[in-house]
């Protein structure tokens, strides 16, 4: 059982939904970020990012969250979520996570699936000059 800290009840939600109390503002990991992604708390999981900045890291699983966030983001036309999303990628230390082309791709979807066409060529002129075919006719 993955759990996932819930900031505004002071509890854990796990996966499956059950609940356990828990102590507030655990750090994030890669695994509570894919389970709060997965269960479509992409609120909580930004609020856990926000709450601890200096945590974002760039390792392959943490890669595999940011993705899965983003994901959710588009699935949930929740543009308000990606743009902080992006923001903490901006004000991260690691540029992998501004330059990462999957996550490039997703945050260009996500602006053309909410009608943000020109936020969408932006970031693919900001950096995404090898953008996979799909890329490029959302932008077009």
């Amino acid at each position: 059982m993955i759990g996932a800290i819930s900031l505004s009840t002071n509890i854990t939600v796990s996966c499956s939904g059950s609940a356990i109390p828990q102590k507030p503002r655990k750090p994030q990991t890669p695994s509570t970020l894919k389970c709060l992604a997965k269960s479509g708390k992409l609120e909580e999981a930004i609020r856990l990012i926000e709450a601890s900045p200096s945590k974002l890291t760039a390792t392959q699983s943490d890669m595999e969250a940011y993705s899965l966030l983003l994901h959710t983001c588009i699935s949930q036309k929740s543009l308000e979520h990606g743009q902080r999303l992006y923001l903490q990628f901006l004000l991260s230390k690691h540029s992998l996570l501004v330059n990462n082309p999957t996550l490039k791709s997703k945050l260009i979807t996500l602006y053309s699936v909410c009608g943000r066409v020109d936020e969408a060529q932006s970031v693919f002129v900001d950096g995404l000059e090898h953008a996979p075919e799909s890329v490029w006719a959302l932008v077009l």
